[in-house]
């Protein structure tokens, strides 16, 4: 699968000047799995109520600033550059965990890769934190994560792919470097195709602190070696 895109913000990330736009990718290729999240209309929110500021998931890319383009799931490319190597933080996620659906993930700390897609862990078991955007404790921004929804490298469907059965009111929590968890509350789950998706108004770093995750969905096309839409999950802090 591919990732979502992303707008610069104003604000510098981590010691770096200005925002990235990039593009996740979270392209699977050709696995019996395919076509595993296909039973949700494309298009159609899947629980809670859609914002305006979020309308479909796209690709990242980043920019020739310090700090890389932001990636995202199938969407246009933007030209990008290396991404800046950016220290670790105490409030870095390292596992994203919804017990209700029995979703676990180990998460990774991610950027952009040579083609200015958002870089997404091969395994499908392991999920990816851009690093470039909001830690899970800032006040504002989006922490956004990503994962395959199934690849050959794992052999199959990895957690991400039952993220088409959260509904909104559903709890996540992530748990931090520094071994603190942080909670938050499903708002909403959508699936979108992945030519309307608007990565923009997803990867920010201002507005309010929300978790984005993200992954493929829809049906899978063997020769473009894509699925068709891209899964996202949108939650705020709990008791926010």
């Amino acid at each position: 699968m591919t990732g979502p895109e992303v707008p610069r913000p104003r604000r510098s990330p981590r010691g770096a000047a200005g925002f990235v736009a990039a593009v996740v990718a979270l392209t699977a290729a050709g696995l019996a799995v395919a076509g595993a999240l296909g039973g949700v209309r494309p298009g159609t929110e899947v629980t809670g109520t859609p914002s305006g500021a979020v309308a479909s998931v796209g690709a990242p890319s980043p920019s020739a600033s310090p700090v890389p383009d932001v990636p995202v799931p199938d969407v246009p490319v933007v030209a990008a550059t290396p991404p800046p190597v950016a220290a670790a933080t105490a409030t870095a996620p390292v596992r994203v965990a919804l017990p209700a659906r029995g979703i676990e993930v180990p998460v990774d700390p991610v950027g952009v890769d040579g083609t200015g897609r958002m870089e997404v862990p091969p395994l499908a078991e392991r999920g990816g934190w851009y690093r470039f955007g909001a830690d899970p404790g800032d006040a504002a921004g989006t922490t956004v994560v990503a994962a395959h929804v199934d690849s050959v490298a794992s052999g199959g469907a990895g957690p991400f792919a039952r993220l088409v059965e959260v509904r909104a009111g559903d709890r996540v929590d992530v748990t931090l470097a520094d071994g603190t968890v942080r909670g938050y509350t499903v708002q909403e789950v959508t699936r979108v195709p992945k030519s309307e998706a608007r990565w923009p108004d997803v990867f920010t770093r201002d507005g309010p602190a929300r978790l984005a995750l993200v992954t493929c969905g829809g049906s899978f096309d063997r020769d473009a070696r894509s699925y068709s839409d891209n899964v996202l999950v949108l939650a705020t802090p709990a008791g926010a």
